[in-house]
């Protein structure tokens, strides 16, 4: 198991720089293929970082489902920002049917996780915590 984590973890970090250029080029299609080793690897930043890519057309095809499934696969270990991120992939429609419901109880992990930008959402909206809690 320790070695798969560091593959996971070492694959991750290689994206990041690929991503950001960090002492080489920027080159986001190379960063998704070691994103995506990591992801596989069950890394949730990985997932996330892979999702954000598929999500936004960087470095891969946009392929708004397909970042809402790694966005899934990330926001199920708890990263906040996947969970904030699925809020938004519910709520505009984007890769899924538009689902205020999904939203909002996505909105509300994200928001209990600590993500200000969920709880301004919640707010704006009024909605009603029962409803995330209930799903």
């Amino acid at each position: 198991m320790g070695k798969q984590v560091d593959m996971a973890w070492n694959d991750y970090l290689r994206g990041r720089r690929l991503e950001t250029g960090d002492g080489c080029p920027v080159d986001l299609a190379f960063a998704a293929y070691f994103y995506r080793r990591a992801a596989f690897r069950g890394m949730a930043e990985a997932q996330h970082a892979l999702a954000f890519l598929y999500a936004t057309g960087q470095g891969v095809g946009r392929d708004e489902a397909l970042a809402v499934r790694w966005f899934e696969a990330a926001a199920a270990q708890g990263h906040v920002s996947a969970q904030h991120n699925l809020g938004v992939m519910f709520a505009e429609g984007r890769g899924v049917r538009a689902d205020e419901q999904a939203a909002v109880r996505w909105f509300y992990h994200a928001a209990l996780g600590g993500s200000a930008e969920a709880r301004r959402w919640l707010e704006r909206r009024d909605a009603d915590p029962a409803v995330a809690e209930s799903s």
